[in-house]
């Protein structure tokens, strides 16, 4: 009954499809109340093919990260790299700094990260530093080693972004200065019985000053990650709610390290006191811009190219990596490394590729905020646009497909037992009510379609909305 539903939608002429009335056909429970909108569209002409309730404006959830992922691309490059550089600030003598360290972000998100290729070790990038620390005659630091993250400015996180999110690694604040994707997991040892408390084993890495108000129980064997962490940006007072299932030894979740440029400058600390070079200093985040003027270069670190970082944004659905993105665009655009510049910045990209604003409402990159409004029929003339870029193979690389190993979550499963294995890659996104997807589909004559289906408020299940998208695409490969 599903499909017959679906196909007939599929087949109303794309005229007509403003006035689309499928909702009503659709008297299914979990649907008949929720917003949908469908467009897709001949890659090669731009010419919209099916369009249903395509001009609504509804939530993308994390599909937007589509946008700024070209974006970065196109106005970036695809084999940019960012730098970290560290510098020397004092005098030396007889082995002394008399001054400090400073290690200067270049908002690389790759550096000492877990998932993107190409990514530098901070164990080799510290050997190096400490190598060229030796190399200027420096047996110890009289000062600190100081963490320059300002190339980055603004409200560190999105005032959309929800108290439930906001601690939790997917919420982790964009630094010009990452160490290990700002994130840390937090360990449990989960109880013999279901309802019991959870008792907290330890942190990786272990965060000074970081503790814990732990109300995190036990629940069902099977049932996963259900927990979550509450803290701000900066505070190093946590609290833990939710469960860990039953079962296991030990069960970890993820958490937003409260300060990521501070851990990094006390990573090095403890680097260099642990290889033969003490540092007297507590380690530090630098309050406002730093003058180097004086100060002399010791070390750079290149981290992965922007198309690596680009692919582990899409195929993981990222929200760090995204949000980083998003202030690159504002630096790139001669302006301060916000998040409101960033926004306005991809706001401009998206106009300039043809893509209608004037009912786009962005609040972040990355999807996480319920605020972002977006029109499928756009969505999808900007996915044909961008298609002619010469950045599109590494864009459409970057998309999953049907099993995917380098992907994340439900989206690697839709399509994988039928022939859309060959056909299809797309970015979905979901939200507690709000599923999305959009991407690229090759139909059975050849052709290349760009989709987008926005999905809010709904009730049924996510299985069934997988299914229903699966049967759509099917359908669209045939007909087209």
């Amino acid at each position: 009954m599903v499909k017959i539903l679906l196909f007939a939608l599929l087949l109303v002429p794309a005229k007509a499809s403003a006035q689309c009335a499928f909702r009503e056909k659709m008297a299914l429970p979990g649907f008949s109340n929720a917003s949908w909108g469908l467009s897709v569209r001949d890659v090669s002409t731009g010419k919209e093919l099916v369009s249903c309730a395509g001009s609504a404006n509804l939530v993308p959830a994390s599909s937007l990260k589509m946008f700024v992922t070209a974006a970065a691309l196109d106005v970036l490059g695809p084999e940019t790299r960012f730098k970290t550089r560290v510098y020397l600030d004092g005098s030396v003598s007889k082995g002394v700094l008399e001054g400090g360290v400073y290690i200067r972000g270049g908002g690389d998100p790759s550096f000492a990260s877990q998932f993107i290729n190409g990514a530098p070790s901070a164990e080799a990038e510290f050997a190096r530093w400490a190598a060229a620390l030796r190399e200027a005659g420096v047996s110890s630091v009289k000062g600190s080693v100081t963490a320059d993250d300002t190339l980055f400015e603004g409200q560190p996180l999105p005032g959309s972004w929800t108290w439930e999110d906001i601690g939790n690694y997917y919420a982790a604040q964009p630094s010009a200065l990452v160490f290990n994707d700002n994130l840390y997991r937090l360990y449990f040892r989960p109880g013999k019985e279901e309802g019991v408390p959870a008792a907290v084993l330890r942190s990786e890495p272990e965060i000074s000053g970081l503790v814990f108000e732990n109300l995190m129980t036990t629940g069902p064997e099977g049932s996963g990650d259900n927990g979550y962490i509450f803290n701000f940006p900066g505070r190093y007072s946590a609290v833990v709610r939710g469960t860990v299932p039953r079962g296991a030894e030990e069960f970890a979740i993820k958490g937003a390290m409260p300060d990521p440029a501070l851990f990094a400058a006390q990573a090095f600390t403890d680097y260099l006191s642990a290889h033969g070079i003490k540092v007297e200093g507590k380690a530090a985040r630098a309050a406002g811009p730093v003058d180097y003027g004086a100060a002399r270069f010791l070390a750079e670190t290149e981290g992965a190219q922007v198309k690596d970082i680009v692919f582990a944004t899409n195929k993981r659905s990222f929200n760090l990596y995204a949000e980083i993105l998003l202030r690159h665009l504002a630096v790139a655009a001669g302006k301060a490394g916000s998040a409101s510049n960033g926004l306005a910045a991809l706001r401009a990209y998206l106009a300039s590729r043809g893509m209608d604003v004037s009912e786009l409402r962005l609040a972040d990159a990355s999807g996480l905020s319920r605020l972002n409004m977006v029109q499928a029929s756009q969505f999808s003339a900007f996915l044909a646009a961008v298609a002619s870029r010469p950045f599109f193979g590494a864009y459409r690389a970057s998309l999953v497909r049907p099993q995917d190993p380098d992907a994340t979550g439900h989206v690697r499963r839709l399509g994988a037992d039928t022939r859309l294995k060959g056909l299809l890659q797309l970015k979905s996104g979901s939200l507690s009510g709000v599923r999305s997807y959009a991407g690229y589909l090759t139909t059975d004559k050849g052709r290349l379609l760009s989709f987008a289906s926005l999905l809010n408020n709904y009730s049924a299940p996510a299985s069934g909305i997988d299914a229903m998208h699966e049967a759509i695409l099917l359908e669209l490969a045939e007909k087209y």
